[in-house]
């Protein structure tokens, strides 16, 4: 008896795809940086006006504690009142920094997250979760925000021509450390110290303190205005070919 011969069953949909063929990239959502950077641009402002009257009632402080170097006989309360002004500033700029503070976090990590779909090519140094400890964690505090910020930067800043220039985020984070510092030195002083020409050494450094935090807060109004409209370009760009990402990805180079 002869035998049948049965024809191959067809391809199912679930066998893999020959080796020629690419598989598509997942849909990649990219989520607009404009609201976040607005509020975060907002806080930071109100953080500069907040910081510029603490540099003056401690300027004042200041004035009343040389006061009382100059002539020993004033009385010794004579800079309590404007101390407790001083207080009740200080007390309002930390909720302003706080609450500046979640914001700028809100827009840093939605600017990363869009990072890889922008740029996979381009290596990310740390993961989205640092966005937020980096900033917390002792010690890598010192430098993990900034080094995510230039990888963001660079990610989101066009591919042709020169590398981006990192110069705006040089001064931002070397203003913010130095404006940290100081603050720490000024708390040991404050809390150290007990005759009035101590008293006109702290106010001095805390005015100084306000006035760097200030500029630090400028140049960060500065960061997120630019790295926000670079991400909204390359948005842009991502929108009008979105298949270029993830082939270049896929093949592991640049454009």
């Amino acid at each position: 008896m002869k035998s049948e011969q049965s024809s191959p069953p067809p391809p199912s949909p679930s066998q893999a795809l020959p080796q020629w063929q690419e598989a598509p990239a997942p849909p990649v959502v990219l989520r607009s940086l404009r609201g976040p950077a607005v509020a975060a641009m907002v806080m930071l402002g109100l953080v500069v006006l907040v910081e510029l009257l603490d540099a003056f009632v401690s300027l004042v402080v200041r004035a009343d504690y040389q006061r009382l170097v100059d002539d020993p006989g004033l009385p010794g309360d004579l800079a309590v009142a404007d101390e407790v002004v001083g207080a009740m500033v200080s007390m309002v700029s930390m909720v302003a920094f706080v609450v500046c503070g979640l914001v700028f976090l809100f827009w840093f990590h939605r600017a990363r997250g869009n990072a890889p779909a922008l740029a996979p090519w381009q290596r990310q140094s740390r993961s989205p979760g640092w966005t937020v400890w980096g900033w917390i964690v002792p010690v890598v505090s010192f430098w993990f925000p900034y080094q995510m910020t230039r990888d963001v930067w660079r990610a989101t800043a066009p591919q042709e021509g020169p590398a981006p220039t990192t110069g705006l985020l040089r001064w931002w984070w070397a203003l913010w450390l130095v404006a940290q510092g100081a603050g720490m030195v000024d708390a040991q002083m404050y809390g150290a110290a007990r005759e009035p020409a101590e008293y006109v050494l702290s106010f001095s450094l805390a005015a100084a303190t306000d006035l760097l935090d200030a500029v630090a807060a400028v140049l960060a109004i500065l960061v997120v205005r630019r790295l926000t409209a670079l991400q909204t370009a390359a948005t842009a760009r991502y929108a009008a070919g979105p298949q270029v990402s993830w082939q270049w990805a896929a093949s592991g180079r640049q454009p």
